[in-house]
């Protein structure tokens, strides 16, 4: 083989490795980017907070979203009840509706922007005693129970879980990240409890897991189901 034909050769590969990276590298440099957001729980913290609001007393569960640092900004991130399972003999009321935002604490928002390394409570649940329909949107709660924080705030009783234990899915999504989704276990016993009760006790009675990562849907995946269908 002549020297002219392997500098050709080389030539060729150089091209073609130069077409490769061009294609290639501002995707895989995008992705090092691209947002992750994940849910973490912590029972010495504010996660599980207690807050008296005359005339409703309530115990507030909590989840911390986190954006992974060294990312672009989550836009509109939201985190979505996908499903709730009743556990353990627990009966789900045939009223309470899943799928629903859920909210942001202190915020009052269904979704908000998570810059890398923010991290944001979201609430997921509360405890509260009875609670009295002091407006015509306010459905009553039927005796101290635990609800789903859906978003928008609608008190109108599908909300309402009750007693018992939960196995929820939740689906955090946003406008730049990939769809994750998330498995917590929560539960309340309030044998010996009434809405007399203090807010520290209620809170003793309230168990909640650690959030597991169930399926992450990647970019990657979402184009070959794509290219599937």
């Amino acid at each position: 083989m002549s020297i002219d034909t392997i500098s050709a050769l080389l030539s060729a590969v150089g091209t073609v490795a130069a077409v490769v990276v061009a294609l290639f590298l501002p995707g895989w440099q995008r992705a090092k980017l691209r947002p992750i957001v994940t849910l973490e729980f912590d029972r010495t913290s504010e996660d599980i907070a207690v807050h008296e609001s005359p005339p409703w007393g309530s115990v507030w569960i909590r989840l911390r979203a986190t954006n992974r640092p060294g990312r672009e900004t989550a836009r509109k991130v939201r985190v979505i009840v996908s499903k709730v399972e009743p556990e353990e003999g627990s009966v789900l009321p045939e009223n309470t509706l899943a799928l629903r935002e859920l909210s942001w604490s202190e915020v009052r928002t269904g979704e908000l922007d998570l810059p890398a390394g923010m991290q944001r409570r979201i609430d997921v649940a509360h405890v509260e005693k009875k609670r009295a329909a002091k407006r015509n949107l306010v459905t009553p709660w039927p005796d101290l129970g635990m609800g789903l924080a859906g978003w928008p705030q609608r008190y109108d009783g599908r909300d309402y879980l009750g007693e018992g234990a939960f196995r929820i899915k939740l689906t955090v999504a946003g406008e730049n990240l990939d769809a994750s989704e998330w498995e917590i276990r929560i539960s309340f016993k309030k044998v010996g409890l009434s809405n007399k009760s203090s807010l520290a006790r209620i809170r003793d009675a309230i168990e909640v897991s650690d959030p597991v990562l169930v399926s992450r849907e990647t970019s990657l995946r979402r184009r070959r189901w794509l290219a599937d269908g």
